[in-house]
């Protein structure tokens, strides 16, 4: 019996932490447990046992959440701008009840939850403790992330208010806090600097307490501390809902030699240069500039190293995908050159779509480079030779847009016939020579002298004007040969009186140099 009335006297010495919670004056000494029995009915005593024991097993930091609900009239303190979580206990026209536990109610104007039909009896919200009632004893709240009508009273650093810009001071901005002046330093006018803050001036706008001197009558507001939270809340919200191929609007915040930065709201992404734009793009700048609001589709994301990856261009349709038959073998087009290569120029066929044409279709002539025969922003007549929109390849061919050459070559150049031209180019068996645009022929390097030829340009140069002799013409195969050393040799020779029998000739040991014989043994 003794340890029995030692263990309740020792579980019942916790009541008065219990009493202290639920009432603001002292309880009273706890009695002994025998005239608690005599008192009270059973039902009673066990419930302040098992309530005594509860109270035993708690520890600080359980007690401290227990009264972090206390109402400022417990601890005769001023609560503004606590952040308080309550349960909605009635919805009214005006306003909405809150229940913070114990003694602890409060009132939200309904104004600011009209738009969130998640608001429902039962339900959670996250407040803002603006004052204190004493008549009504309930605590004026309002939804976090509002702004709170600011008196001297209720001003404290990390109140949300709202205010209008009126004017400029040396440094900053004056607001208007509802009849408080506040001071607002330029730097904590946006999140990155800005080239003019009178832009904002007669601007209302949301900013946070920074100092309140109560004395002076001086208050420090930051709009940029606001636009911080906001980005941060944002942030997070897209952190946890982001996922590839989603599209979001975002603004151009920086820009680098191999991309652009876009901020999609709190959240940093690269658009790579070659993302763009579905066709090719020199400069970042010539798509995009800092500042601009763009649309952009999520590529990548690595959460482990922080990193976005964006597209441009996946947010607009693939041009390539809607061509069709528009450009098919043989259609005859217009476009503007783009750019250039060594293999050929680059023209636009509308927007997003390039096609190439090879330096050995762009003209009946032999050209060295695409240079040679357009520039850029060239206007010229092309037909597409080769489509293939599934790998995303057109080719083109100016060439083929313009007559050709070789037609009526029989009739222009005939056989043992005199010719003049000039040297384009030289090679180990032979030079060629332009007789018209579009059509070149060959002097064998055999063909150059009667005497015997090292090489080519110890008798011819390149752009040399020149006179030879058509040996013979291939149409099928575009050729022609020519030659230097007979030209001065009579078209028909005479025949002697008294021919000598001809000795056969022997046959060649090694072909002539070059391996173009065919030139000359026709």
């Amino acid at each position: 019996m003794a340890d029995q009335a030692e263990s309740s006297s020792s579980n019942l010495d916790q009541k008065p932490v219990a009493a202290d919670l639920s009432a603001a004056e002292p309880a009273e000494a706890p009695k002994p447990v025998d005239d608690i029995a005599n008192e009270a009915p059973v039902e009673e005593l066990d419930l302040d046992r098992e309530v005594a024991s509860a109270f035993a097993s708690m520890d600080k930091s359980d007690l401290a959440e227990l009264t972090a609900n206390v109402t400022a009239e417990d601890h005769n303190s001023d609560p503004s701008g606590t952040e308080l979580v309550g349960t909605v206990a009635g919805i009214s026209d005006d306003d909405v009840f809150l229940d913070f536990g114990p003694k602890s109610q409060g009132i939200l104007p309904r104004r600011e939850v009209l738009e969130d039909k998640s608001i429902v009896v039962g339900g959670r919200l996250e407040v803002v403790v603006e004052r204190f009632d004493p008549e009504s004893g309930v605590l004026i709240v309002h939804r976090k992330g509002t702004a709170v009508r600011p008196t001297w009273e209720n001003l404290t650093p990390g109140l949300l208010v709202e205010g209008r810009v009126t004017g400029m001071i040396r440094g900053g901005l004056e607001v208007d806090l509802r009849g408080i002046r506040a001071f607002m330093p330029g730097s904590h006018a946006s999140l990155s600097p800005m080239k003019d803050i009178s832009d904002l001036l007669n601007e209302r706008i949301k900013c946070e307490v920074l100092e309140v001197d109560q004395r002076g009558k001086n208050v420090l507001v930051s709009r940029r501390k606001v636009m911080e939270r906001e980005q941060e809340a944002s942030r997070e919200k897209l952190e946890a809902t982001l996922e590839v191929g989603q599209t979001h609007k975002g603004v151009v915040r920086n820009i680098a030699e191999f991309g652009a930065f876009v901020d999609i709201g709190g959240l940093e992404g690269l658009v790579h240069i070659r993302e763009l734009s579905w066709g090719n793009v020199e400069k970042v700048t010539d798509v995009v500039s800092v500042g601009q609001d763009v649309t952009v589709q999520v590529l990548k994301i690595d959460k482990k190293r922080g990193r976005l990856s964006l597209g441009l261009k996946q947010a607009t349709p693939d041009p390539w995908s809607t061509i069709g038959d528009r450009y098919a073998a043989g259609t005859e087009l217009k476009v503007r050159v783009v750019r250039l290569a060594d293999f050929g120029a680059f023209a636009e066929l509308e927007e997003g779509i390039e096609a190439l044409i090879p330096i050995s279709e762009m003209s009946w002539a032999r050209i060295r480079h695409s240079s040679n025969a357009v520039n850029i922003g060239d206007m010229v007549d092309v037909v597409v030779i080769r489509s293939a929109p599934e790998k995303r390849r057109i080719a083109l061919s100016m060439k083929q847009a313009q007559a050709d050459p070789w037609e009526g070559v029989l009739e222009s150049f005939e056989e043992k016939s005199l010719v003049k031209g000039r040297v384009t180019r030289l090679a180990d068996f032979g030079a060629f020579v332009e007789l018209a645009p579009g059509v070149e022929g060959m002097i064998h390097i055999s063909e150059l002298s009667d005497r015997r030829v090292n090489t080519c340009g110890d008798v011819v140069r390149v752009d040399q004007e020149v006179e030879a002799r058509v040996l013979g013409i291939d149409k099928e195969n575009r050729r022609i040969a020519l030659s230097i050393k007979q030209v001065a040799a009579p078209q028909v020779a005479e025949a002697p009186a008294a021919a000598e029998p001809a000795k056969p000739r022997k046959p060649r040991k090694k072909p002539l140099r070059g391996g173009l014989s065919s030139y000359i043994d026709w």
